[in-house]
Protein backbone atom coordinates (compact mmCIF):
# COMPACT_ATOMS: atom_id res chain seq x y z
CA UNK A 1 0.00 0.00 0.00
CA UNK A 2 1.31 3.41 -1.08
CA UNK A 3 -0.21 6.68 0.25
CA UNK A 4 -0.90 9.56 -2.36
CA UNK A 5 -2.50 12.84 -2.33
CA UNK A 6 -4.20 14.71 -4.97
CA UNK A 7 -6.11 18.44 -5.02
CA UNK A 8 -6.47 18.20 -1.64
CA UNK A 9 -7.51 14.55 -1.18
CA UNK A 10 -5.63 11.23 1.01
CA UNK A 11 -5.58 8.13 -0.93
CA UNK A 12 -4.29 4.40 -1.03
CA UNK A 13 -2.52 3.18 -3.93
CA UNK A 14 -2.28 -0.99 -3.78
CA UNK A 15 -0.14 -1.90 -7.11
CA UNK A 16 0.17 -5.78 -8.60
CA UNK A 17 3.16 -7.33 -8.80
CA UNK A 18 5.31 -6.20 -12.21
CA UNK A 19 4.52 -9.66 -14.00
CA UNK A 20 0.86 -10.03 -13.00
CA UNK A 21 -0.40 -6.70 -14.29
CA UNK A 22 -3.52 -6.82 -15.59
CA UNK A 23 -3.71 -3.39 -17.29
CA UNK A 24 -7.17 -3.12 -15.06
CA UNK A 25 -7.48 -0.27 -12.56
CA UNK A 26 -10.23 -0.33 -9.82
CA UNK A 27 -11.37 2.74 -8.05
CA UNK A 28 -12.50 2.33 -4.83
CA UNK A 29 -15.16 4.69 -3.46
CA UNK A 30 -16.50 4.26 0.21
CA UNK A 31 -19.61 4.54 1.60
CA UNK A 32 -20.75 7.76 2.89
CA UNK A 33 -20.57 8.64 6.48
CA UNK A 34 -21.37 6.85 9.65
CA UNK A 35 -20.83 3.75 7.03
CA UNK A 36 -17.21 4.69 6.10
CA UNK A 37 -15.81 4.06 8.75
CA UNK A 38 -17.27 0.53 9.65
CA UNK A 39 -16.16 -0.33 6.28
CA UNK A 40 -12.42 0.72 5.95
CA UNK A 41 -10.78 -2.48 6.68
CA UNK A 42 -13.14 -4.40 4.27
CA UNK A 43 -12.67 -2.24 1.54
CA UNK A 44 -8.58 -2.22 2.37
CA UNK A 45 -8.77 -6.02 2.19
CA UNK A 46 -10.86 -5.75 -1.18
CA UNK A 47 -7.90 -3.59 -2.64
CA UNK A 48 -5.30 -6.15 -1.27
CA UNK A 49 -7.20 -8.76 -3.00
CA UNK A 50 -7.46 -7.29 -6.56
CA UNK A 51 -4.07 -5.97 -6.20
CA UNK A 52 -3.01 -9.75 -5.32
CA UNK A 53 -5.03 -10.71 -8.81
CA UNK A 54 -3.14 -8.35 -10.52
CA UNK A 55 -5.40 -5.60 -11.20
CA UNK A 56 -4.20 -1.83 -9.59
CA UNK A 57 -6.66 0.11 -6.83
CA UNK A 58 -6.72 2.75 -5.31
CA UNK A 59 -9.03 3.99 -2.60
CA UNK A 60 -9.26 7.77 -1.53
CA UNK A 61 -11.19 10.27 0.86
CA UNK A 62 -14.00 12.33 -0.71
CA UNK A 63 -13.67 15.70 0.14
CA UNK A 64 -14.32 17.17 3.35
CA UNK A 65 -14.18 13.40 4.77
CA UNK A 66 -11.60 11.43 6.48
CA UNK A 67 -8.10 12.37 5.77
CA UNK A 68 -8.74 15.11 3.13
CA UNK A 69 -9.25 18.54 3.32
CA UNK A 70 -12.50 20.47 3.67
CA UNK A 71 -15.41 19.94 5.90
CA UNK A 72 -18.43 17.96 5.29
CA UNK A 73 -20.74 21.04 5.83
CA UNK A 74 -18.56 22.53 2.72
CA UNK A 75 -21.49 23.36 -0.13
CA UNK A 76 -21.70 21.47 -3.54
CA UNK A 77 -20.81 18.19 -1.86
CA UNK A 78 -22.29 15.76 -4.54
CA UNK A 79 -20.86 17.50 -7.22
CA UNK A 80 -17.60 17.88 -5.61
CA UNK A 81 -17.43 13.78 -5.05
CA UNK A 82 -18.16 12.76 -8.19
CA UNK A 83 -15.29 15.25 -9.62
CA UNK A 84 -13.40 13.44 -7.18
CA UNK A 85 -14.14 10.03 -8.46
CA UNK A 86 -13.31 10.60 -11.63
CA UNK A 87 -10.19 12.21 -10.79
CA UNK A 88 -9.34 9.86 -8.98
CA UNK A 89 -9.51 7.73 -11.99
CA UNK A 90 -6.78 10.14 -13.72
CA UNK A 91 -4.23 9.62 -10.83
CA UNK A 92 -4.64 5.71 -10.33
CA UNK A 93 -3.73 5.57 -14.35
CA UNK A 94 -0.86 7.95 -13.95
CA UNK A 95 0.28 6.16 -10.92
CA UNK A 96 -0.65 2.64 -11.67
CA UNK A 97 0.23 2.47 -15.34
CA UNK A 98 -3.50 0.94 -16.49
CA UNK A 99 -5.36 1.47 -19.75
CA UNK A 100 -8.91 0.15 -18.27
CA UNK A 101 -10.83 1.84 -15.67
CA UNK A 102 -13.32 -0.03 -12.77
CA UNK A 103 -15.47 2.16 -10.71
CA UNK A 104 -16.53 0.28 -8.16
CA UNK A 105 -17.65 1.33 -4.63
CA UNK A 106 -19.90 0.31 -1.60
CA UNK A 107 -23.21 1.98 -1.10
CA UNK A 108 -23.62 5.70 -1.22
CA UNK A 109 -19.81 5.27 -2.77
CA UNK A 110 -21.38 2.85 -5.46
CA UNK A 111 -23.97 5.47 -6.33
CA UNK A 112 -20.92 7.58 -6.83
CA UNK A 113 -18.94 5.05 -8.84
CA UNK A 114 -21.62 4.87 -11.19
CA UNK A 115 -22.72 8.54 -11.23
CA UNK A 116 -18.80 8.91 -12.17
CA UNK A 117 -18.50 6.32 -15.21
CA UNK A 118 -20.87 8.45 -17.11
CA UNK A 119 -19.01 9.34 -20.21
CA UNK A 120 -15.67 8.35 -18.63
CA UNK A 121 -12.30 7.46 -20.82
CA UNK A 122 -11.19 3.90 -20.93
CA UNK A 123 -14.11 2.74 -18.67
CA UNK A 124 -13.42 -1.12 -18.16
CA UNK A 125 -16.46 -1.84 -16.19
CA UNK A 126 -18.53 -0.73 -13.01
CA UNK A 127 -18.71 -2.64 -9.33
CA UNK A 128 -21.84 -1.56 -7.37
CA UNK A 129 -21.64 -3.20 -3.73
CA UNK A 130 -24.89 -2.52 -2.47
CA UNK A 131 -25.77 0.61 -3.80
CA UNK A 132 -27.91 3.27 -3.02
CA UNK A 133 -30.33 3.16 -6.30
CA UNK A 134 -33.13 6.07 -5.01
CA UNK A 135 -31.34 9.05 -3.07
CA UNK A 136 -35.05 10.15 -1.99
CA UNK A 137 -35.38 6.92 -0.07
CA UNK A 138 -31.49 7.23 1.42
CA UNK A 139 -32.13 10.72 3.10
CA UNK A 140 -35.25 9.35 4.33
CA UNK A 141 -32.74 6.61 5.55
CA UNK A 142 -30.16 8.86 7.09
CA UNK A 143 -32.63 10.50 9.20
CA UNK A 144 -33.73 7.65 10.84
CA UNK A 145 -30.43 6.75 11.07
CA UNK A 146 -29.42 10.12 12.73
CA UNK A 147 -32.38 9.72 15.47
CA UNK A 148 -31.73 6.20 15.90
CA UNK A 149 -27.89 7.12 16.98
CA UNK A 150 -28.59 9.90 18.92
CA UNK A 151 -31.32 7.76 21.17
CA UNK A 152 -28.71 4.82 21.26
CA UNK A 153 -26.02 7.67 22.52
CA UNK A 154 -28.56 8.81 25.00
CA UNK A 155 -28.79 11.97 23.11
CA UNK A 156 -31.93 14.33 21.96
CA UNK A 157 -32.99 12.49 18.93
CA UNK A 158 -34.71 15.89 17.69
CA UNK A 159 -31.40 17.99 17.55
CA UNK A 160 -30.29 15.69 14.71
CA UNK A 161 -32.36 17.28 12.07
CA UNK A 162 -32.12 21.51 11.59
CA UNK A 163 -32.53 23.74 8.93
CA UNK A 164 -28.92 23.20 8.35
CA UNK A 165 -29.12 19.43 7.29
CA UNK A 166 -29.03 15.98 9.50
CA UNK A 167 -26.53 15.41 12.13
CA UNK A 168 -25.98 11.26 11.94
CA UNK A 169 -23.28 10.39 14.72
CA UNK A 170 -21.52 13.61 14.96
CA UNK A 171 -20.76 14.30 11.05
CA UNK A 172 -23.10 16.57 8.96
CA UNK A 173 -25.45 15.92 6.57
CA UNK A 174 -26.24 19.53 4.76
CA UNK A 175 -29.64 20.18 3.25
CA UNK A 176 -28.49 21.25 0.31
CA UNK A 177 -26.13 17.91 0.24
CA UNK A 178 -29.46 16.01 1.26
CA UNK A 179 -31.61 17.82 -1.71
CA UNK A 180 -28.63 17.21 -3.90
CA UNK A 181 -29.58 13.17 -2.98
CA UNK A 182 -33.08 12.99 -3.32
CA UNK A 183 -32.86 13.57 -6.94
CA UNK A 184 -30.57 10.60 -7.90
CA UNK A 185 -31.93 7.52 -9.37
CA UNK A 186 -29.60 5.36 -10.95
CA UNK A 187 -32.66 3.42 -12.60
CA UNK A 188 -32.67 6.83 -14.76
CA UNK A 189 -29.55 6.56 -16.22
CA UNK A 190 -28.97 5.01 -19.06
CA UNK A 191 -27.73 1.44 -19.08
CA UNK A 192 -23.65 1.35 -19.23
CA UNK A 193 -21.68 -0.04 -22.56
CA UNK A 194 -19.10 -1.25 -20.45
CA UNK A 195 -19.55 -4.62 -18.04
CA UNK A 196 -21.66 -4.04 -15.10
CA UNK A 197 -21.47 -6.08 -11.61
CA UNK A 198 -24.41 -5.47 -9.45
CA UNK A 199 -24.20 -7.21 -6.01
CA UNK A 200 -27.23 -6.41 -3.33
CA UNK A 201 -28.32 -7.84 -0.15
CA UNK A 202 -30.93 -10.31 0.13
CA UNK A 203 -34.04 -9.28 -1.06
CA UNK A 204 -33.12 -5.31 -2.01
CA UNK A 205 -36.11 -4.25 -4.06
CA UNK A 206 -34.28 -1.15 -5.53
CA UNK A 207 -31.55 -3.42 -6.52
CA UNK A 208 -33.69 -5.50 -8.72
CA UNK A 209 -35.51 -2.73 -9.84
CA UNK A 210 -31.77 -1.16 -11.05
CA UNK A 211 -31.05 -4.48 -12.76
CA UNK A 212 -34.46 -4.41 -14.76
CA UNK A 213 -33.57 -0.62 -16.11
CA UNK A 214 -30.19 -1.68 -17.08
CA UNK A 215 -31.23 -5.21 -18.62
CA UNK A 216 -29.67 -4.08 -22.16
CA UNK A 217 -26.21 -3.78 -20.36
CA UNK A 218 -23.76 -6.73 -19.91
CA UNK A 219 -24.88 -7.04 -16.40
CA UNK A 220 -24.11 -8.84 -13.86
CA UNK A 221 -26.69 -9.17 -10.57
CA UNK A 222 -26.88 -11.41 -7.91
CA UNK A 223 -28.27 -11.17 -4.07
CA UNK A 224 -25.15 -11.36 -1.57
CA UNK A 225 -24.59 -11.86 2.66
CA UNK A 226 -23.07 -10.23 4.52
CA UNK A 227 -23.75 -6.35 3.84
CA UNK A 228 -25.16 -6.16 7.27
CA UNK A 229 -21.67 -7.17 9.14
CA UNK A 230 -20.48 -3.85 7.33
CA UNK A 231 -22.56 -1.82 8.75
CA UNK A 232 -22.24 -2.52 12.18
CA UNK A 233 -19.81 -0.35 14.26
CA UNK A 234 -15.75 -0.82 13.26
CA UNK A 235 -15.33 -2.90 16.31
CA UNK A 236 -17.58 -5.65 15.77
CA UNK A 237 -18.12 -5.39 11.74
CA UNK A 238 -17.15 -8.32 9.81
CA UNK A 239 -15.36 -8.33 6.54
CA UNK A 240 -17.49 -10.27 3.93
CA UNK A 241 -14.98 -12.67 2.49
CA UNK A 242 -17.43 -14.14 0.00
CA UNK A 243 -18.30 -10.59 -1.81
CA UNK A 244 -14.75 -9.92 -1.98
CA UNK A 245 -13.99 -13.16 -3.42
CA UNK A 246 -16.92 -12.71 -6.18
CA UNK A 247 -15.51 -8.91 -6.94
CA UNK A 248 -12.32 -10.53 -7.52
CA UNK A 249 -13.74 -12.89 -9.78
CA UNK A 250 -15.74 -11.17 -11.85
CA UNK A 251 -12.93 -8.70 -12.44
CA UNK A 252 -10.95 -11.76 -13.51
CA UNK A 253 -13.17 -12.23 -16.63
CA UNK A 254 -12.35 -9.02 -18.20
CA UNK A 255 -10.50 -8.65 -20.75
CA UNK A 256 -6.78 -7.64 -20.29
CA UNK A 257 -5.71 -3.97 -21.01
CA UNK A 258 -1.89 -3.43 -22.28
CA UNK A 259 -0.09 -1.74 -19.34
CA UNK A 260 1.70 1.62 -19.94
CA UNK A 261 4.58 2.92 -18.13
CA UNK A 262 3.61 4.46 -14.55
CA UNK A 263 4.68 7.61 -12.75
CA UNK A 264 6.15 6.31 -9.00
CA UNK A 265 3.83 8.50 -6.54
CA UNK A 266 5.30 11.40 -4.72
CA UNK A 267 5.22 11.33 -0.88
CA UNK A 268 1.85 11.74 0.79
CA UNK A 269 1.25 14.88 2.19
CA UNK A 270 -1.51 17.63 2.64
CA UNK A 271 -1.04 21.25 3.45
CA UNK A 272 -3.80 23.27 5.43
CA UNK A 273 -3.86 26.54 7.07
CA UNK A 274 -1.84 26.20 10.20
CA UNK A 275 -0.46 22.59 9.84
CA UNK A 276 0.96 20.07 7.13
CA UNK A 277 0.24 16.48 7.22
CA UNK A 278 2.46 13.33 5.74
CA UNK A 279 0.75 9.98 5.16
CA UNK A 280 2.63 7.12 5.83
CA UNK A 281 3.93 3.24 6.53
CA UNK A 282 6.07 1.77 9.10
CA UNK A 283 6.72 -0.85 11.68
CA UNK A 284 7.60 -4.15 10.60
CA UNK A 285 7.26 -5.04 7.37
CA UNK A 286 5.48 -1.87 7.15
CA UNK A 287 2.38 -3.28 8.58
CA UNK A 288 1.12 0.46 10.10
CA UNK A 289 -0.33 3.25 9.08
CA UNK A 290 -0.32 6.55 10.38
CA UNK A 291 -0.95 10.25 9.43
CA UNK A 292 1.96 12.80 10.93
CA UNK A 293 0.33 16.11 11.39
CA UNK A 294 2.69 19.07 11.80
CA UNK A 295 1.96 23.03 12.62
CA UNK A 296 3.25 25.33 10.91
CA UNK A 297 4.36 27.23 14.20
CA UNK A 298 5.61 24.17 16.16
CA UNK A 299 5.48 25.22 20.45
CA UNK A 300 7.68 25.21 22.57
CA UNK A 301 9.61 22.09 23.25
CA UNK A 302 7.89 20.48 19.93
CA UNK A 303 5.15 18.85 21.51
CA UNK A 304 3.72 15.64 20.28
CA UNK A 305 0.94 13.64 20.75
CA UNK A 306 0.06 9.64 20.21
CA UNK A 307 -3.08 8.83 18.95
CA UNK A 308 -4.32 5.12 18.93
CA UNK A 309 -7.06 3.67 17.96
CA UNK A 310 -10.16 3.52 20.08
CA UNK A 311 -11.77 -0.45 19.85
CA UNK A 312 -11.54 -0.93 15.43
CA UNK A 313 -12.06 2.71 14.81
CA UNK A 314 -9.44 3.68 12.37
CA UNK A 315 -7.13 6.51 12.98
CA UNK A 316 -9.68 9.11 11.87
CA UNK A 317 -11.98 8.39 14.91
CA UNK A 318 -15.77 8.23 15.29
CA UNK A 319 -17.10 11.27 13.67
CA UNK A 320 -13.69 12.40 12.04
CA UNK A 321 -12.54 13.11 15.84
CA UNK A 322 -9.15 12.05 14.96
CA UNK A 323 -8.30 14.02 12.31
CA UNK A 324 -10.28 16.98 14.34
CA UNK A 325 -8.00 16.63 17.22
CA UNK A 326 -4.68 16.46 15.47
CA UNK A 327 -5.54 19.74 13.23
CA UNK A 328 -6.28 21.55 16.12
CA UNK A 329 -3.68 20.49 18.45
CA UNK A 330 -1.74 21.48 15.21
CA UNK A 331 -3.27 25.37 15.43
CA UNK A 332 -1.78 25.34 19.17
CA UNK A 333 1.73 23.93 17.92
CA UNK A 334 1.47 20.46 19.01
CA UNK A 335 2.57 17.82 16.25
CA UNK A 336 0.61 14.64 16.03
CA UNK A 337 0.75 10.88 15.07
CA UNK A 338 -2.50 9.78 14.51
CA UNK A 339 -2.06 5.46 13.61
CA UNK A 340 -3.43 2.26 13.06
CA UNK A 341 -2.68 -0.88 14.42
CA UNK A 342 -2.01 -4.13 12.41
CA UNK A 343 -5.37 -5.47 11.21
CA UNK A 344 -7.06 -2.39 12.03
CA UNK A 345 -8.77 0.59 9.45
CA UNK A 346 -5.42 1.12 6.95
CA UNK A 347 -3.26 -0.89 9.35
CA UNK A 348 -2.50 -4.56 7.28
CA UNK A 349 -3.59 -7.40 8.88
CA UNK A 350 -1.43 -9.27 11.39
CA UNK A 351 0.84 -12.32 9.66
CA UNK A 352 -1.21 -14.98 11.33
CA UNK A 353 -4.21 -13.60 10.04
CA UNK A 354 -5.71 -13.74 13.46
CA UNK A 355 -8.73 -11.36 13.36
CA UNK A 356 -10.59 -12.19 16.19
CA UNK A 357 -10.90 -9.04 19.14
CA UNK A 358 -8.65 -11.23 21.27
CA UNK A 359 -5.48 -11.08 18.89
CA UNK A 360 -6.42 -7.28 17.55
CA UNK A 361 -7.50 -5.62 21.04
CA UNK A 362 -6.01 -5.82 24.41
CA UNK A 363 -3.13 -7.89 23.25
CA UNK A 364 0.72 -7.72 23.98
CA UNK A 365 1.90 -8.09 20.50
CA UNK A 366 0.30 -4.22 19.98
CA UNK A 367 3.14 -3.21 22.27
CA UNK A 368 5.77 -3.52 19.89
CA UNK A 369 3.65 -1.25 17.56
CA UNK A 370 3.16 1.49 19.69
CA UNK A 371 7.10 1.43 20.38
CA UNK A 372 7.51 1.17 16.48
CA UNK A 373 5.25 4.65 16.79
CA UNK A 374 7.47 6.34 19.37
CA UNK A 375 10.22 5.82 17.28
CA UNK A 376 9.12 7.00 14.46
CA UNK A 377 8.56 10.35 16.54
CA UNK A 378 11.92 10.61 17.75
CA UNK A 379 13.67 10.42 14.98
CA UNK A 380 11.52 13.42 13.35
CA UNK A 381 13.10 14.98 16.25
CA UNK A 382 10.17 14.65 19.13
CA UNK A 383 11.48 14.05 22.37
CA UNK A 384 8.68 13.01 25.42
CA UNK A 385 5.59 12.27 23.84
CA UNK A 386 2.18 12.35 24.95
CA UNK A 387 0.18 8.96 24.41
CA UNK A 388 -4.01 9.62 24.02
CA UNK A 389 -6.32 6.69 23.57
CA UNK A 390 -10.13 5.66 23.85
CA UNK A 391 -11.54 2.59 25.45
CA UNK A 392 -9.13 0.28 24.10
CA UNK A 393 -6.51 2.71 22.98
CA UNK A 394 -6.66 4.00 26.82
CA UNK A 395 -5.54 0.53 28.13
CA UNK A 396 -3.16 0.07 25.63
CA UNK A 397 -1.32 3.87 26.19
CA UNK A 398 -1.58 3.68 30.15
CA UNK A 399 0.04 0.27 29.80
CA UNK A 400 2.69 1.25 27.31
CA UNK A 401 3.51 4.58 29.28
CA UNK A 402 4.30 2.17 32.38
CA UNK A 403 6.75 0.50 30.27
CA UNK A 404 8.79 3.19 27.78
CA UNK A 405 10.08 6.38 29.45
CA UNK A 406 9.74 8.02 26.56
CA UNK A 407 6.26 8.68 27.15
CA UNK A 408 5.84 11.58 29.24
CA UNK A 409 2.12 12.15 29.50
CA UNK A 410 -1.52 10.29 29.26
CA UNK A 411 -4.95 10.85 27.98
CA UNK A 412 -7.04 8.45 28.79
CA UNK A 413 -10.47 8.19 27.45
CA UNK A 414 -13.52 6.49 28.73
CA UNK A 415 -10.77 3.21 29.49
CA UNK A 416 -12.84 -0.11 30.31
CA UNK A 417 -10.56 -1.89 32.19
CA UNK A 418 -7.38 -0.31 33.80
CA UNK A 419 -5.42 -4.20 33.91
CA UNK A 420 -7.00 -7.51 32.24
CA UNK A 421 -8.72 -10.17 34.12
CA UNK A 422 -7.05 -13.39 33.66
CA UNK A 423 -9.25 -15.60 31.50
CA UNK A 424 -11.41 -12.57 30.50
CA UNK A 425 -12.12 -13.04 26.40
CA UNK A 426 -13.15 -9.41 24.71
CA UNK A 427 -16.00 -11.00 23.67
CA UNK A 428 -16.90 -10.93 27.64
CA UNK A 429 -16.13 -7.86 28.20
CA UNK A 430 -17.97 -5.82 25.98
CA UNK A 431 -20.69 -7.85 27.09
CA UNK A 432 -20.03 -6.75 30.70
CA UNK A 433 -21.03 -3.68 29.44
CA UNK A 434 -23.83 -4.25 27.33
CA UNK A 435 -26.44 -2.98 29.70
CA UNK A 436 -24.83 0.04 30.23
CA UNK A 437 -22.61 1.02 27.33
CA UNK A 438 -24.05 4.50 25.44
CA UNK A 439 -22.48 3.24 22.25
CA UNK A 440 -23.06 2.80 18.64
CA UNK A 441 -22.50 -0.81 19.14
CA UNK A 442 -23.87 -1.19 22.49
CA UNK A 443 -27.52 0.48 21.66
CA UNK A 444 -27.89 1.23 17.98
CA UNK A 445 -28.26 -2.80 17.36
CA UNK A 446 -29.67 -3.76 21.19
CA UNK A 447 -32.89 -5.22 19.06
CA UNK A 448 -31.01 -7.05 16.70
CA UNK A 449 -28.23 -8.46 19.15
CA UNK A 450 -31.25 -9.73 21.25
CA UNK A 451 -32.76 -11.40 18.26
CA UNK A 452 -29.19 -13.38 17.36
CA UNK A 453 -29.24 -14.39 21.00
CA UNK A 454 -32.57 -15.77 21.28
CA UNK A 455 -32.07 -17.27 17.77
CA UNK A 456 -28.54 -18.94 18.98
CA UNK A 457 -26.47 -17.04 16.57
CA UNK A 458 -24.82 -14.93 19.24
CA UNK A 459 -23.39 -17.65 21.76
CA UNK A 460 -24.96 -16.94 25.14
CA UNK A 461 -21.96 -18.29 27.42
CA UNK A 462 -19.92 -14.99 27.12
CA UNK A 463 -23.16 -12.78 28.57
CA UNK A 464 -23.76 -15.67 31.21
CA UNK A 465 -19.89 -15.26 32.22
CA UNK A 466 -20.15 -11.23 31.67
CA UNK A 467 -23.42 -10.97 34.49
CA UNK A 468 -21.31 -13.31 36.63
CA UNK A 469 -17.94 -11.55 36.69
CA UNK A 470 -20.08 -7.83 37.18
CA UNK A 471 -21.79 -9.72 40.07
CA UNK A 472 -18.52 -10.66 41.38
CA UNK A 473 -17.29 -7.43 40.78
CA UNK A 474 -19.65 -5.93 43.18
CA UNK A 475 -18.09 -8.19 45.90
CA UNK A 476 -14.47 -8.10 45.02
CA UNK A 477 -14.82 -4.10 45.48
CA UNK A 478 -15.26 -4.31 49.36
CA UNK A 479 -11.76 -5.63 49.49
CA UNK A 480 -8.58 -5.38 47.22
CA UNK A 481 -7.37 -7.48 44.67
CA UNK A 482 -4.59 -8.86 43.10
CA UNK A 483 -5.88 -6.45 39.83
CA UNK A 484 -6.36 -4.08 41.88
CA UNK A 485 -3.31 -3.94 43.34
CA UNK A 486 -1.92 -3.99 40.00
CA UNK A 487 -3.81 -1.26 38.74
CA UNK A 488 -2.75 0.95 41.98
CA UNK A 489 0.73 -0.25 41.22
CA UNK A 490 1.02 0.93 38.05
CA UNK A 491 -0.69 4.34 38.92
CA UNK A 492 2.01 4.62 41.64
CA UNK A 493 4.89 3.95 38.95
CA UNK A 494 3.64 6.80 36.62
CA UNK A 495 3.04 9.10 39.75
CA UNK A 496 6.86 8.37 40.78
CA UNK A 497 7.96 9.35 37.18
CA UNK A 498 5.60 12.29 37.32
CA UNK A 499 4.05 11.68 34.58
CA UNK A 500 0.35 14.13 33.83
CA UNK A 501 -2.29 10.98 33.65
CA UNK A 502 -5.30 12.85 32.14
CA UNK A 503 -8.45 10.61 32.47
CA UNK A 504 -11.99 11.47 31.41
CA UNK A 505 -15.22 9.81 31.27
CA UNK A 506 -18.41 10.48 30.02
CA UNK A 507 -21.21 10.15 32.38
CA UNK A 508 -22.78 6.67 32.79
CA UNK A 509 -20.05 4.72 30.80
CA UNK A 510 -19.26 1.33 31.73
CA UNK A 511 -15.71 2.41 32.38
CA UNK A 512 -17.10 3.81 35.56
CA UNK A 513 -17.58 0.70 37.25
CA UNK A 514 -13.93 -0.63 36.45
CA UNK A 515 -12.50 2.87 38.02
CA UNK A 516 -14.73 2.36 41.36
CA UNK A 517 -13.66 -1.36 41.36
CA UNK A 518 -9.89 -0.65 41.63
CA UNK A 519 -10.25 3.12 43.17
CA UNK A 520 -13.19 3.37 44.80
CA UNK A 521 -16.27 5.66 44.50
CA UNK A 522 -15.53 7.87 41.83
CA UNK A 523 -11.45 7.29 41.84
CA UNK A 524 -11.10 8.63 45.23
CA UNK A 525 -7.83 6.81 45.51
CA UNK A 526 -6.68 8.48 42.48
CA UNK A 527 -7.71 12.31 43.35
CA UNK A 528 -5.34 13.03 46.17
CA UNK A 529 -1.97 12.37 43.97
CA UNK A 530 -0.96 15.57 42.05
CA UNK A 531 -0.17 14.03 38.67
CA UNK A 532 -3.97 12.66 37.84
CA UNK A 533 -6.84 14.88 37.13
CA UNK A 534 -9.94 13.24 36.61
CA UNK A 535 -13.00 14.66 34.48
CA UNK A 536 -16.46 13.53 34.26
CA UNK A 537 -18.46 15.07 30.93
CA UNK A 538 -22.03 15.26 30.91
CA UNK A 539 -24.50 14.69 28.24
CA UNK A 540 -21.94 12.84 26.29
CA UNK A 541 -21.80 9.20 25.50
CA UNK A 542 -18.65 6.35 25.22
CA UNK A 543 -17.68 7.43 21.75
CA UNK A 544 -17.66 11.76 22.67
CA UNK A 545 -20.39 12.36 19.76
CA UNK A 546 -21.16 15.85 20.86
CA UNK A 547 -19.19 18.50 20.08
CA UNK A 548 -18.54 20.01 22.74
CA UNK A 549 -17.37 17.05 24.91
CA UNK A 550 -14.77 16.58 21.93
CA UNK A 551 -13.92 20.16 22.21
CA UNK A 552 -12.95 19.25 25.74
CA UNK A 553 -10.74 16.46 24.97
CA UNK A 554 -8.71 19.06 22.35
CA UNK A 555 -8.01 21.44 25.59
CA UNK A 556 -7.14 18.21 27.43
CA UNK A 557 -4.72 16.58 25.28
CA UNK A 558 -3.35 20.35 24.39
CA UNK A 559 -2.53 21.15 28.13
CA UNK A 560 -1.59 17.75 29.09
CA UNK A 561 0.85 17.84 25.93
CA UNK A 562 2.32 21.06 26.45
CA UNK A 563 2.75 20.62 30.25
CA UNK A 564 5.01 17.52 29.73
CA UNK A 565 6.27 15.74 32.98
CA UNK A 566 5.31 17.69 36.07
CA UNK A 567 8.70 19.01 38.12
CA UNK A 568 9.12 17.40 41.30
Amino acid sequence: MIPVTFNGLMGKLHLPEADRRSGLGVVIVPPHGVEALAATKTLRRLAEALAAAGHAALRFDLPGTADSLGADADPERLAAWVAATREAAVVLGRHAGVDGIVFSGLRFGATLAALAAEGADNLAGIVLLDPVVKGRLYARELALTARALAEAARLDPDATATEAGLSIAGLTTTSSTLEAMRGIDLARLAPPEAPVLLLTRKGAADGRQLAAAWSTAPITAAEAQGFEAISLSPTMAATPAGILTDAVAWMDQLPIRPARPAVPALPARLAGPHFTEEALTFGEGRRLFGVVCDPATAAPGRPVVLIVNAGRNSHVGWARSGVQLARELAAQGIASLRMDLAGIGDGRDRPDGDDSLDSVLYNRANDAQVRDAVDLLVARGHGDVTMLGACSGAYLALHQAARDERIAGLVLVNIQRFVWRPGETVEEAIASAYPLAASYAGKVFEARAWRRLLSGERKLGPLIRAFSRRAADRIRALRPTEETRRARDIMRRLADRRIPVDIIFSENDAGLGDLALHFGSGGRWLTGRDNVRLTILPRSDHDLTPPAARQTLVAHAAATARRGRIPS
